[in-house]
């Protein structure tokens, strides 16, 4: 079979989602992190080997069209909509950071509607302290006002290092990705209150939950957390990685995924 790459766009009403699609075999539907991070710092190009990877970009990230607020409802809404344009074969979710709130949120209470659900660098709760954290990395290294695109992107390049276990000793790796990551200023208040743990019981779906050890956000606790909540789980700790696993650890993370997929899928 040979590899594929295009890019797609899913209406939702008035908004267009644009969804780059890249690699071979089962779909896997990726939500970047944010609110407001743009899709290309969550490429997977090893995972592309053995998934047809659908990367979205969430409404009000580039090309993409905006909305006049932005909530959780209204990402699932359009979450939905994702999967059910790419639901001629058996699709997979994965949702990293703020896309596993919508990830999880979007299978609670429903029929096992997609095949599997993989949580990586994420958890049920986005409660005061974990926002205070968030807000205190934001603030560590710079007191630039976010208000638009550019802002945006300068602060979320000067504080994304802290979240690498060790950006230092491999600055050289890491550095094109955070010289080319974007992001928009997307109010995070929305989510202050998001508790999910009561929901996590009517996820029907087999779940793989990722997470690396030196995450200070959503680490091997919220893991925990999750695994305890999910009916069918597993979970897969990268000592060696924060918050992207996905390209410190990466071959171990397309090899995890792939193992899930197969396992699922038979």
């Amino acid at each position: 079979m040979s590899r594929s790459e295009s890019r797609q766009v899913v209406r939702v009403g008035d908004v267009a989602l644009v969804c780059h699609v890249r690699g071979r075999g089962p779909r896997c539907v990726a939500h970047p992190a944010g609110p407001g991070m743009h899709w290309e710092y969550l490429r997977m190009p090893l995972a592309e080997r053995d998934h047809t990877m659908i990367y979205v970009e969430p409404a009000g990230t580039g090309d993409s069209g905006e909305l006049p607020a932005y909530d959780l409802d209204t990402y699932v809404e359009h979450l939905d909509a994702v999967v059910r344009a790419f639901a001629g074969e058996p699709v997979f979710v994965l949702g990293h950071g703020h896309g596993g709130f919508i990830t999880q949120s979007y299978l609670a209470g429903r029929p096992a509607e997609v095949a599997g659900l993989i949580l990586y660098s994420t958890g049920p709760v986005a409660d005061a302290q974990m926002l205070a954290q968030a807000r205190w990395n934001l603030h560590r290294d710079t007191v630039e006002d976010v208000h638009d695109e550019a802002s945006a992107t300068r602060r979320l390049r000067a504080v994304l290092p802290s979240h690498f276990a060790d950006y230092q000793r491999r600055e050289a790796e890491f550095a094109p990705v955070v010289a080319g990551v974007r992001c928009w200023p997307r109010p995070a208040s929305d989510f202050a209150a998001v508790d999910l743990r009561g929901r996590l019981a009517s996820i029907e779906a087999p779940a793989l939950i990722l997470a690396g050890a030196r995450d200070v956000v959503f680490g091997p606790d919220a893991a925990a957390v999750l695994r305890a909540g999910l009916p069918d789980a597993r979970v897969a700790i990268f000592e060696n990685s924060g918050r992207f696993a996905h390209l410190e650890e990466a071959q171990r993370f397309a090899h995890l995924l792939k193992e899930f997929t197969n396992r699922v899928t038979g």
